[in-house]
C-alpha cells in the first residue's frame, strides 16, 4: 500500500439491500473508497451466490459485486429481524436499496421515517422504471429497461432478425454508478447543511442518460423524429427495420468499424477534426472535408454512403496494426477491435492499473477490473474480500450490543442465520 490517506470513504457506513447487480454495484463503489458497507442477505442466501456458482455458495455474480463488504444474514420478515436493521440504519450514514418501491416504507426503513430520527441518513434507491407514469412501480431488470429506455434498439443488437438484451448490463451498472455519485454528492452537501436527503434514480433513467448523445429532440431540425415516434407507434415495424431506418437518419458520418487484410476490424474516429486527416492519410480527396465551397445536399446519405465504401476497400488492403499505426501518427483516433477477455488479459490494462488480480479465500485466483477513478491524495483501489455467508453477523450484531447469548436466541427463532439451510 501506498503512503496515501484512508480510503476517500473511510469513516461512512452504508447498510445495504442490494438484489442482483445495480444496489451491489453502487455498495461496491463505496466500498472500494473504504466506505463500511454492511450487506443484509435472506437468511437463504443472497440470490447471486447461487448464479454461476463456482464452489457452493460462491458464485461468480455474488463474488464480484460483493467485494469489501460486511455480511449479515437477517430476516426481514421476522418482526426480531426488522428491528435489527433498523437499529442499524439509525446507527448507519448510508442506506441503499434496489427492492421494489415502497419496500422501505413497509420495512420502515424509508427516507422518511429514518431522518425523523437521523436527520444526516441518507437513503439512495434504484427502481426499475421510476414511481411515477404508466410504468410507475413495474417490476423490471436490466433488460426491461434496456427495451422500455430505446438502449436496446439503439445498439441494434440482433440474433438473425430477433432483437436480442445486451449481456453487458449497461442500464444496471450505469444506474449503480449514477446513485453512488448521487450518494457521493448528498455526503458533500451533508457536510455543509447537517442534513441527509433521498436519492433515486431508475435502470430507466440509466438507459436515457447511455443515449445523451442522440436522446434530444430541437423542433428546429429534428422534425423526422417525431414522425418516427409515429410511425413506430401506428405501424408497428419489425425492430431491424425500425433500427435501421434510424440510423439512417444520423448516417451522416464515416466513423465506425472496418476490417483490414488480416481479418482485424479497426474503428476510424472521424469528428470533425479528424475527419480531414482520415481522408488525407488514406489518400481519399472528397469536397465534403477538401471544398470549402461544397455544400451539402438536401439527402446527403447516398454521399456518405460512397465514402464509407472507398475506405472499406482502402482498409481490405492494409492489415490492422499497420492502419492503426498510421492513423496514430496522423491523429486520427483509432483502435483495433477487441473481445472483452483479450483487453482483460491485456497488457495495455495491466499496464494502467485497469485489472486487479487477488487471491479468494474460496475459489482461489481471480482477476476483475480495478476501482475505476484513480484520486492523488486519497486511497480509492479494488476491495477484494467477499463475506463468506453470516461470516459477520456475529461482529455486526455485537456493535448493537448483542452479546453471542442473544445471537443464539435470534439464530434459533429464524430472525437471523449464520449458516446456509
Amino acid at each position: 500500500m501506498d503512503e496515501r490517506s484512508d480510503g476517500i470513504f473511510s469513516g461512512v457506513r452504508v447498510l445495504e439491500f442490494g438484489l442482483f447487480v445495480a444496489g451491489p454495484y453502487a455498495g461496491e463503489l463505496l466500498a472500494h473508497g473504504g466506505a463500511d458497507v454492511i450487506k443484509i442477505e435472506p437468511v437463504t442466501g443472497d440470490a447471486t451466490r447461487f448464479n454461476s456458482t463456482i464452489v457452493p455458495g460462491e458464485g461468480r455474480h455474488y463474488i464480484i459485486k460483493a467485494r469489501g463488504k460486511r455480511g449479515a444474514p437477517i430476516n426481514l420478515g421476522h418482526p426480531e429481524g426488522r428491528a435489527l436493521v433498523r437499529k442499524l440504519a439509525l446507527q448507519s450514514d448510508v442506506i441503499i436499496s434496489n427492492m421494489r418501491p415502497g419496500a422501505l416504507e413497509r420495512l420502515g426503513l424509508d427516507y422518511e421515517s429514518l431522518s425523523a430520527e437521523n436527520e444526516r441518513i441518507i437513503v439512495g434507491e434504484i427502481s426499475a422504471m421510476g414511481e411515477e407514469g404508466p410504468f410507475g412501480m413495474h417490476l423490471g431488470a436490466d433488460f426491461q429497461a434496456a427495451a422500455a429506455s430505446g438502449l436496446a434498439m439503439s445498439t441494434a443488437n440482433f440474433e438473425g432478425d430477433e432483437p436480442r438484451v445486451l449481456d453487458a448490463y449497461l442500464c444496471d451498472f450505469h444506474a449503480g454508478t449514477l446513485l453512488s455519485f448521487g450518494i457521493a454528492g448528498a455526503l458533500y452537501r451533508r457536510e455543509f447543511t447537517g442534513h441527509g436527503q433521498h436519492v433515486r434514480t431508475s435502470l430507466y433513467q440509466a438507459g436515457l442518460s447511455l443515449q445523451t448523445a442522440t436522446a434530444n429532440l430541437f423542433d428546429a431540425v429534428d422534425g423526422w423524429k417525431r414522425e418516427f415516434a409515429d410511425w413506430m407507434e401506428e405501424e408497428r415495424p419489425h425492430p431491424r427495420l425500425a433500427s435501421q431506418t434510424r440510423r439512417e437518419q444520423t448516417s451522416l458520418i464515416v466513423g465506425g468499424l472496418y476490417e483490414t487484410r488480416d481479418g482485424h476490424w479497426i474503428t476510424l474516429g472521424a469528428g470533425q477534426l479528424a475527419f480531414k486527416r482520415l481522408l488525407d492519410v488514406l489518400d481519399i480527396e472528397d469536397p465534403s472535408a477538401h471544398d470549402p465551397d461544397w455544400q451539402m445536399p438536401d439527402d446527403p446519405r447516398d454521399h456518405f454512403a460512397s465514402l464509407r465504401q472507398r475506405i472499406r476497400e482502402i482498409a481490405l488492403q492494409h492489415d490492422g496494426a499497420e492502419m492503426r499505426e498510421r492513423m496514430q501518427a496522423a491523429g486520427v483516433p483509432c483502435a483495433l477491435l477487441s473481445s472483452l477477455e483479450e483487453a482483460l488479459l491485456s497488457e495495455h490494462a495491466i499496464a494502467n492499473d485497469y485489472v486487479h488480480s487477488f487471491d479468494h479465500p474460496a475459489v482461489g485466483p481471480v482477476l476483475m477490473p480495478q476501482a475505476p477513478v484513480k484520486f492523488s491524495r486519497d486511497r480509492y483501489t479494488a476491495a477484494e474480500g467477499t463475506p463468506a455467508f453470516g461470516e459477520h453477523l456475529r461482529e455486526v450484531l455485537s456493535e448493537l450490543g448483542l452479546d453471542d447469548a442473544a445471537i443464539d436466541d435470534l439464530i434459533e427463532i429464524g430472525a437471523v442465520a449464520e449458516e446456509l439451510p
